[in-house]
């Protein structure tokens, strides 16, 4: 009986105590400030579990700090690409005693996300002493101008953003480029270079600015930063299809060819591009040597047999059935079909005939339909074949 009592009071005991471990989880759970949890996930920049954090705020607290609650939504809001929403938060946080100047340039942010760009730049009047230690007001500033239509403005805002920022590169990078889009290729040339030889420029650097040259239909100019930068980086992927396209651009499809096939020595998938343009170029020879340096079984049996039928050499196409069959590219009916159409180019219609029994998808079967009634008049008339 005593046993049972100790039992019994131990339960007590036991059940108690995990009562009071449950209360003080609960009070532990209350006294949670989720604003500061909300602001430490912001700075993380996981601006969802900002969101839930935030969520879980209690807006009805006398005790809470509206203002610092308003900045917070407020950011979790344009981060989230909800620009009105993010303006009426930030507005009630000015409203709730908010003085943080910063809050101007989010506010301009959200507005340039709604493309109201006079409302970003009136927000960026207002950022007072922040001009004098953050270059991106000046960037956005630039940036509001430019999609504003002030062009002149924006290119002044560089000037004088260049002038407070001397060791800043990235006004000289965005004026390069302005100077691209308003056509000044001498300026932008000028700019390139000074760019260059200022600061230590990656071969992304180079590649944007052949690009935007390039594009702008300056494929010259391009090639005078693409070829300097292959030769500073080289091994550069990026930089050999930069400038063989700036080749391209000026028809000179063989150099084209020629740069890739270099490039291919480091990146092995570039000889498969290069044999594509020698195909262009009707350098069949190159082509082929260029294909059979490609690693990638499929591609270069499948290259190989569109260079075969391009060079017309059908019983060369033929003779690839066997590595067909080894990577499984005769499992699908276009190279079924091409087989067939091959065996009808040397003359065996029988053998053409039977492989296109075998073809069942609707767009290839429709072929080999128009393939059989060609097969049929060529019988009929050899000499129209």
């Amino acid at each position: 009986m005593s046993l049972l009592l100790s039992l019994g009071a131990r339960a007590s005991f036991i059940l108690f105590s995990l009562l009071l471990t449950f209360s003080a989880h609960s009070q532990e759970q209350e006294k949670v400030d989720y604003l500061s949890l909300s602001a430490l996930m912001i700075k993380e920049g996981d601006y969802a579990k900002a969101e839930e954090a935030i969520a879980k705020v209690d807006q009805k607290d006398e005790k809470l700090d509206r203002k610092k609650f308003y900045t917070l939504s407020g950011i979790i809001s344009l981060n989230s690409v909800r620009y009105s929403k993010s303006i009426g938060e930030f507005q009630l946080a000015i409203e709730a005693g908010q003085d943080n100047k910063i809050l101007y340039v989010y506010l301009a942010q959200a507005y340039m996300g709604l493309e109201k760009y006079e409302q970003a730049l009136l927000q960026l009047t207002k950022t007072a002493e922040l001009e004098l230690k953050m270059p991106g007001i000046w960037l956005l500033r630039s940036k509001a101008y430019w999609l504003n239509k002030q062009k002149y403005k924006a290119w002044e805002v560089l000037n004088t953003a260049q002038s407070m920022f001397p060791d800043e590169k990235m006004f000289l990078r965005n004026k390069l480029f302005y100077a691209i889009e308003l056509g000044l290729f001498q300026e932008a040339v000028k700019l390139g270079q000074q760019y260059i030889e200022e600061n230590k420029a990656t071969a992304d650097d180079y590649v944007a600015l052949g690009d935007a040259l390039r594009r702008s239909g300056k494929p010259e100019q391009a090639l005078t930063f693409l070829e300097r930068a292959r030769l500073v980086f080289p091994g550069n992927k990026n930089i050999y299809v930069a400038v063989a396209q700036s080749y391209m651009d000026l028809e000179k499809i063989q150099a084209a060819a020629m740069i890739l096939e270099e490039g291919g020595i480091y990146h092995n998938k570039l000889y498969k591009d290069s044999a594509e343009l020698y195909k262009k170029s009707k350098l069949y020879d190159r082509a082929f040597y260029n294909n059979s340096r490609i690693l990638d079984q499929r591609d270069k049996l499948m290259q190989r047999m569109a260079l075969h039928l391009e060079a017309e050499n059908y019983d060369q196409v033929l003779a690839m059935k066997n590595d067909l069959l080894r990577v499984g590219l005769l499992d699908k009916d276009e190279y079924q079909y091409v087989m067939a159409f091959a065996q009808f180019k040397i003359g065996d219609y029988d053998a053409a005939e039977s492989i296109l029994e075998n073809i069942t998808d609707p767009g290839m079967f429709r072929k080999a339909t128009e393939l059989r009634k060609v097969m049929v008049d060529c019988a009929d008339e050899k000499w129209l074949c």
